[in-house]
């Protein structure tokens, strides 16, 4: 609290103190507290969220067909591709893969780096080879 408002916090006081003389301390301060409340020190906090991709996710480019062999079985997608980044001895996971529009995304538990997207493009790659003459486009690490 400043000087000055300090300063007019007692003159409020003792307008109230003339105002009501036969009050005691107590009530008066109570009035003071109603008619002046004390200003909140607290910091607003600025509120934002981020829309679009996480870089926590590995987005991948797919046709409907291919979208459909992924989350067809996308738990045995999703071990298959953590056996592979254990091999590579990386702690990230992956942890499920959602459809998109457009595209598959694969969420993990931390950022990717290029290594983790490279065995991930390998895996799906590998995938797209088993029956499917359509070709994935590189994946890419969100902006």
């Amino acid at each position: 609290m400043s000087y000055a408002q300090a300063t007019n916090a007692v003159a409020s006081i003792l307008k109230i103190k003339e105002a009501f003389p036969v009050l005691p301390n107590k009530k008066i301060l109570e009035i003071h507290d109603v008619a002046f409340p004390k200003p909140d020190n607290k910091r607003r906090r600025i509120q934002h969220t981020t829309r679009g991709p996480s870089r926590k996710q590995a987005i991948v480019p797919t046709s409907n067909n291919i979208k459909d062999i992924i989350m067809g079985e996308a738990n045995a997608h999703i071990f298959q591709i953590n056996m592979l980044l254990k091999s590579i001895k990386s702690t990230m996971r992956a942890e499920f893969i959602c459809p998109c529009p457009g595209n598959v995304s694969i969420n993990t538990n931390s950022v990717l780096n290029t290594s983790n997207l490279n065995t991930i493009e390998r895996y799906l790659k590998l995938i797209n080879s088993a029956g499917n003459d359509e070709v994935l486009t590189s994946l890419a690490p969100p902006i």
